[in-house]
């Protein structure tokens, strides 16, 4: 766990963050055109749902990036052992979460096009191989966040402080999916859940033992209730049923 400072806010402390903040949105912004790009290259209409390996490898590298550019401070929380018990815990936890979109996830209604949006999101009409490259993009998420959390708490910079930016910035960059054409329904929703995971994720990090464990599973369990939701919220009223 990493020892943290108190609350206090000196300004210098934010100025040292800048370079830190820069490259994390530059990776962020590359990563969404890139994948965009991409989609448009292969000329495809859904890049999740219709090449999962091809972007599950795109966000691994993303993430592999990330963890490269910041591996002196990163590694140093990343031991053999750490690694080793990441993977004794994460493996079954996203083999439940397969097992779960795989089989049960079928058993809700099917979101109806009468009621989604006129331009639907990926994840509405998402086959279970959508969730492959969506744990590789999750990965790559908490790779920025680890990167911004643990710079900010070896500025000297509170837990209190983190929590607030770190609400502040998930919650932001969630609100650039506006850009992206998606309903305001969508970009409110995961906006709201991004400032509220954004605020807890620095205690996981920073106070909790495998925080990184916390935050992969919690940020992955939130996908599999927003389809849950939207599956029956979505569904085809009765009048279309018959």
């Amino acid at each position: 766990m990493t020892e943290i400072s108190s609350p206090e806010l000196p300004r210098g402390k934010w100025v040292s963050m800048i370079p830190t903040l820069g490259v994390v949105a530059a990776l962020w912004t590359f990563s969404s055109w890139g994948y965009y790009a991409l989609v448009d290259r292969l000329e495809l209409d859904s890049g999740y749902n219709d090449a999962p390996f091809v972007f599950a490898g795109y966000y691994l590298g993303w993430a592999a990036l990330t963890l490269f550019l910041y591996r002196a401070m990163l590694t140093q929380r990343l031991s053999q052992a750490v690694l080793s018990g990441h993977v004794m815990v994460l493996l079954p936890m996203l083999i439940c979460f397969g097992a779960f979109v795989v089989f049960v996830l079928p058993l809700f209604p099917n979101v109806s096009v009468i009621r989604a949006p006129e331009d639907p999101p990926e994840f509405m009409f998402a086959t279970a191989w959508y969730y492959l490259p969506k744990s590789a993009d999750i990965l790559f998420q908490q790779a920025i966040v680890a990167t911004l959390i643990h710079r900010a708490a070896q500025l000297g910079l509170g837990l209190r402080a983190i929590s607030i930016a770190m609400a502040i910035m998930f919650g932001g960059f969630h609100l650039a999916l506006a850009l992206d054409g998606f309903t305001a329904t969508y970009v409110i929703r995961f906006s709201i859940a991004a400032t509220a995971f954004g605020l807890v994720l620095p205690y996981l990090y920073l106070r909790m033992q495998h925080g990184f464990r916390w935050a992969y599973g919690i940020h992955w369990s939130f996908y599999i209730l927003d389809a849950v939701i939207t599956h029956l919220v979505l569904a085809a009223p009765p009048w279309a049923q018959s």
